[in-house]
């Protein structure tokens, strides 16, 4: 193998190992109630799994839930700052509810929702994680 090949190998490598769906990880548990056809439903509650030591500021967040064949919603949700550093870590939580609007009803119970959670670093909209809820019946 010639020198040049292998760095182009090795390049190619360090890039998709650098790959990611997410600048840190997350979990979706979903609310102990189920979907209704009216507004205000408990949705599910996000669990920051793993963060940069500096997290991700409180009002750069941005919940999407993306439900199969339709458009992206964005959910209202309210953070739980654990130590209170006005920063989203790890081991912290979001609490994701409806709003004033129905937006998923009965019929969304049973059906795969993609969840992601994007938050602004320097500047930018940045994917923190993404993860699959699945309302329940």
């Amino acid at each position: 193998m010639t020198k040049s090949l292998f760095f182009g190998v090795l390049t190619t490598f360090a890039l998709l190992a650098g790959c990611s769906s997410g600048d840190g990880e997350i979990s979706v548990d979903s609310a102990a109630t189920p979907l209704t056809d009216n507004a205000n439903d408990q949705l599910f509650t996000i669990k920051v799994v793993d963060a940069p030591t500096d997290g991700y500021a409180l009002d750069g967040l941005v919940v999407k839930a993306t439900p199969k064949d339709k458009d992206t919603l964005t959910l209202a949700c309210s953070p739980n700052d654990v130590n209170a550093n006005k920063k989203l870590d790890t081991g912290d939580t979001l609490s994701c509810v409806e709003g004033t609007t129905n937006i998923l009803g009965v019929n969304a119970a049973g059906t795969p929702i993609t969840i992601e959670l994007h938050a602004t670093v320097d500047g930018k909209d940045t994917l923190v994680g993404d993860a699959t809820w699945t309302p329940t019946k």
